[in-house]
């Protein structure tokens, strides 16, 4: 499929398409006033591309176009995160693995999967743990070199972020991090992921998520937005 971020940034390079993230200036002075003014407008376009794409993932455009080119019938994905994406990765790919950690909105998805006759998916419900269970420091931490102090792991979605331990190493060829204790998701499965594969954080722009971007700092990588939340894809070494 060649290099998978020159093609983001082909699609990226339309003139039609939302290339810079408005709100992360939103309290620095003029820049919150760019912002006030740019919101209603970004909403606007987003909710036309949904209106004329209905049922695609709540994703930026960039990022559902570069899937729509992407994805083949021969790859295998994860996606921490269910519902119109499941659909939409599901038509696209060999096989995904999808995480849900919320049990009616598992159910509705489950519900939709089986009336569409979709087979191509393992669906797992993984709820949150109790926060009270005596567990050790998660693996992540020594194979990343993270300190407790400088990022403090959820321990209720320990069970979350572990589901993938079944699987071998390198057996993915994508994984879509967009549900629960992203960071630590991102960190277990990465394991997981095929040399070459891609890694995609979802609202990549939140704070917490600093610690992904500190760590991949040398991987290549290519952030998109939709005007107000930001994607980032990075390419496994």
């Amino acid at each position: 499929m060649g290099n998978p971020l020159e093609l983001l940034k082909k699609i990226d390079s339309n003139p039609l398409i939302i290339t810079k993230n408005y709100k992360t200036g939103k309290k620095r002075g003029l820049d919150y006033m760019v912002w006030r003014v740019q919101r209603p407008l970004i909403k606007f376009y987003n909710k036309v591309y949904q209106s004329f794409n209905p049922g695609l993932p709540w994703l930026c455009i960039t990022a559902i176009e570069f899937f729509k080119k992407y994805l083949t019938d021969e790859m295998i994905g994860v996606e921490f995160g269910s519902g119109r994406s499941t659909h939409f990765f599901c038509e696209r790919s060999k096989f995904v693995v999808s995480i849900e950690h919320h049990e009616t909105w598992y159910h509705m998805v489950k519900q939709k999967l089986e009336k569409e006759g979709i087979d191509n998916v393992d669906y797992r419900f993984v709820p949150a743990n109790s926060e009270s269970e005596e567990m050790e420091l998660p693996a992540f931490y020594k194979e990343w070199n993270l300190k407790t102090k400088d990022f403090e792991y959820r321990k209720m979605y320990n069970n979350y972020f572990n589901v993938l331990k079944d699987f071998e190493n390198g057996y993915f060829d994508y994984i879509l991090i967009d549900g629960r204790a992203r960071p630590e998701c991102l960190f277990t499965s990465m394991k997981h992921l095929k040399s070459g594969g891609l890694m995609i954080l979802d609202n990549s722009e939140r704070e917490r998520y600093s610690i992904v971007f500190d760590k991949l700092s040398e991987w290549k990588s290519y952030t998109c937005t939709s005007g107000s939340t930001d994607t980032t894809f990075w390419v496994k070494p």
